[in-house]
């Protein structure tokens, strides 16, 4: 019996098709079963509730010391830029707002049961007695220095950077950082479910890294080529991290600490500048205000 070309490639089209969906068939079946691919976004709800359980592993807030007014990045003398951020305690109420649109912008994922059994969340911003805390963002970071790969990095801005791709997950950065504030990556974001995006401008980090403020990176790199496609240099103006932006008491204040117009200079003019007791001593830019007594 004797098969047209016509006939025989569509035979061959219909087994290449069976092939293929018995693979696909076999690689769905090595899923693990609390993978969830059709999931875009994390459950807000979820989200506020994670936020709670870590305001209660704090009940107290950190010991504050006064310091100095933070100037330049003593590795960066010559800079005309040091982000950072104030954080008013007289305006602050705890409302977690801020925390709540870190999550968000940055894609903090929200951690499985097992993992929140075990305290290993993942938030950037913790409040803690109340009190935002995060990275901050120290000129003589202690974490950079015990990091065998170059991932914790002084950004030429003045910030504290990470290069994931760099990250070997050693963790020496997070027994060394002052607060405990970065964050390890347990998870696989795949494989449990968790790889939401609430903003595609941000990527899901990789299981194995460490993780931590970014004083959103994502704003600052936009703002920056904006200025240079109009010929122009950016300072630090026309931007805010995300937890700023969302305070409706207006407590988080971002900028340019080297520019004495800015937002940042001019709201700690008259007023206590404090940080935690624990970073003090390493010229952090993350601080915080108080009336003077």
């Amino acid at each position: 019996m004797k098969v047209s070309r016509a006939v025989f490639l569509k035979m061959l089209s219909l087994a290449f098709a069976f092939v293929s969906l018995a693979g696909c068939r076999r690689t769905a079946k090595n899923l693990p079963s609390n993978f969830h691919p059709k999931q875009n976004k994390p459950s807000l709800k979820q989200m506020e509730k994670e936020i709670e359980a870590v305001r209660k592993k704090f009940p107290k807030s950190e010991e504050w010391v006064e310091i100095s007014r933070p100037g330049k990045h003593p590795r960066f003398p010559n800079a005309d830029v040091r982000l950072g951020m104030a954080i008013d305690l007289d305006r602050c109420d705890g409302c977690g707002e801020c925390a709540l649109a870190c999550m968000r912008e940055n894609n903090v994922p929200c951690v499985n049961p097992q993992e929140a059994e075990k305290g290993r969340y993942m938030h950037w911003l913790e409040l803690r007695g109340n009190v935002p805390v995060m990275c901050a963002h120290c000129g003589d970071a202690p974490c950079e220095k015990v990091c065998p790969t170059g991932a914790a990095v002084a950004s030429p801005d003045g910030f504290s950077a990470m290069v994931y791709p760099r990250c070997i997950g050693t963790r020496f950065c997070g027994a060394n950082c002052p607060l405990h504030i970065r964050k390890f990556n347990y998870m696989s974001a795949e494989e449990n479910g968790l790889a939401y995006k609430f903003n595609p401008e941000v990527p899901i980090r990789p299981q194995g890294v460490m993780e931590k403020c970014s004083l959103c990176i994502q704003r600052m790199q936009d703002a920056r080529i904006r200025e240079k496609t109009l010929g122009g240099e950016w300072l630090g103006k026309g931007v805010s991290t995300a937890c700023a932006e969302a305070c409706p008491k207006r407590a988080i204040v971002f900028g340019n600490w080297l520019d004495p117009d800015s937002d940042l200079v001019r709201c700690t003019q008259g007023r206590g500048v404090f940080a935690p007791a624990s970073v003090a001593r390493f010229f952090p830019a993350v601080v915080y205000l108080r009336d003077k007594v």
